[in-house]
């Protein structure tokens, strides 16, 4: 599936996902400063494999929308844990991102594990280079955004 970020008003951009049968689906993506939410899911997905969470129900047939909408198939590999250790795991590093500073191992883990906690799942095993093998492209995704004029787009292949 590929996936395009369009950089819109510095309010809301876009995100167009494109399956490999050529049907897609897109939304309007919140901006707020450093790599979108959605591009940070993206990272993480791909480096951990998770196959049950946005992007993997995306490609599967759910249609972006508030609550995605579900076909058959998307329901199939929709899968809880997936779901919220990936959501956990996302928001610390948009949190460590817009600090400004690189993202840290120790903090990433604290928050990634509190996050779990308050959600009652339980905490992903993440190697200190799987972090940094994330946050290296997450540098770089984030780089090339911060880049885009209004209009201009970064593709990606999930």
């Amino acid at each position: 599936m590929d996936i395009v970020f369009t950089k819109g008003d510095k309010k809301y951009g876009h995100l167009k996902c494109i399956r490999k049968d050529g049907s897609s689906t897109e939304t309007k993506m919140p901006e707020q400063g450093v790599a979108p939410h959605d591009m940070i899911h993206f990272v993480v997905e791909k480096h951990f494999a998770v196959k049950g969470a946005f992007y993997g129900q995306l490609k599967a047939g759910a249609s972006i929308s508030f609550q995605l909408e579900h076909n058959e198939l998307s329901k199939e590999v929709a899968d809880k844990i997936d779901v919220w250790q990936t959501e956990s795991m996302v928001e610390s590093l948009q949190s460590l991102l817009w600090t400004g500073s690189e993202p840290d191992y120790n903090g990433f883990m604290y928050m990634t594990e509190q996050a779990c906690v308050s959600r009652n799942i339980p905490t992903p095993s993440i190697t200190q280079l799987q972090f940094e093998n994330v946050v290296e492209e997450l540098l770089s995704l984030n780089q090339q955004w911060k880049q885009l004029s209004k209009g201009q787009h970064l593709s990606v292949h999930f």
